[in-house]
């Protein structure tokens, strides 16, 4: 049995991502607990969160990682305190897009995150990278603020992300507060191909088309979609599809349904929340578009997605967050993502003009 645990493992290297990776990874699980040692199940199973977050199924790497966290607290120096820490930090990214965790308890694992932290050895810079995010994501700009100081003062270190990842977050919260000329010259460096990760500077580009609309910077905008359309694939990336399908509603609709294609079943089949809700807001601006106009073409499960099952979507997820936040937010985000949606038509149509 172990080799053909190492095959499955090794199996899982060359393949795209997406659940048939997941799955010849969950029978590398099943092999181990039954067969093999712990060892080769925690491996196995820190393999699986990883392989999770790729394949745009990021809410499977929390029994995962549960598991692998019981196993490194009852067994001091076995495995390795930096790689458990590194997937630890993931969790923190992920909590807070499930309205179904409380904030009491997603405090609570913050805590136990800086506290690991502090333990170990490791600068907080990571912790309050997270707390940015989780308190942005709950129109808290006033603590996020706080955060964002501290973050920049904390020291780098192993915990840190990449500097590409850190100044495309570094733009966006500069975003997030309609500092966008600011945010604009923060992630200058990636744009000029000076920094760049895996996922850096397909993230950036999504955020930066909102920002260059109110600049008034339309044609870059464009160019910028346009680059995104091709360089932006995988199923890791619901959000970026959503935000240039809505662009292309308007400036291209062959490109918006081209996009709804290629992504619409990857957005009903999310099970997280913040990123699905996400997704629909710009797929409402999308069919409302699109059926606006008699169409010969019939699109992809358009006898479930339709403008009526959209609303209570919609409306259903903002109410879950709104209620575990205890504000009404989420309402206040929808409204101004209708807003953005105005300011593109508007864009698009004085550039016809012009």
């Amino acid at each position: 049995m172990k080799n053909r645990f190492n095959h499955l493992r090794r199996q899982t290297w060359s393949m795209p991502d997406g659940v048939q990776k997941l799955a010849l990874l969950e029978e590398a699980i099943h092999i181990a607990d039954k067969y093999l040692t712990e060892e080769n199940a925690y491996d196995a199973r820190m393999d699986y969160s990883n392989a999770a977050l790729e394949c745009g199924c990021p809410e499977r790497i929390f029994i995962s990682f549960s598991w692998c966290l019981a196993k490194f607290e009852n067994s001091p120096g076995v495995y390795s305190t930096f790689n458990i820490m590194w997937h630890y930090k993931w969790i923190l990214g992920q909590l807070w897009r499930i309205p179904q965790f409380s904030l009491e308890q997603i405090e609570q694992i913050f805590d136990d995150f800086k506290e690991k932290c502090s333990k170990y050895g490791y600068s907080l810079r990571a912790y309050y990278q997270q707390q940015v995010n989780f308190k942005m994501s709950q129109g808290n700009m006033e603590e996020a603020a706080i955060h964002y100081k501290q973050w920049r003062a904390a020291n780098r270190d192993s915990l840190s992300d990449c500097k590409a990842c850190e100044q495309n977050l570094f733009g966006r919260y500069h975003f997030m507060i309609n500092q966008n000329k600011k945010g604009m010259q923060t992630v200058k460096p990636i744009l000029e191909g000076k920094l760049q990760c895996r996922s850096i500077p397909q993230n950036t580009y999504s955020q930066i088309i909102n920002p260059l609309l109110k600049l008034g910077e339309y044609e870059r905008a464009i160019s910028t979609a346009n680059k995104a359309f091709r360089t932006i694939t995988g199923p890791g990336y619901l959000t970026e599809y959503g935000i240039f399908m809505e662009f292309f509603t308007v400036t291209d609709m062959r490109k918006a349904v081209k996009l709804y294609e290629r992504t619409i079943r990857l957005g009903l089949e999310s099970r997280v929340p913040w990123d699905q809700l996400q997704y629909l807001l710009s797929l409402r601006h999308f069919l409302q578009e699109w059926s606006k106009t008699r169409r010969r073409k019939k699109l992809l499960e358009s006898d479930t997605v339709t403008l009526s099952w959209l609303d209570n979507e919609i409306q259903s997820i903002a109410e879950l967050f709104n209620a575990r936040n205890g504000n009404d937010y989420m309402t206040q985000y929808i409204s101004e993502k209708e807003l953005n949606f105005r300011r593109l038509v508007l864009a698009y149509s004085k550039a016809q003009k012009e």
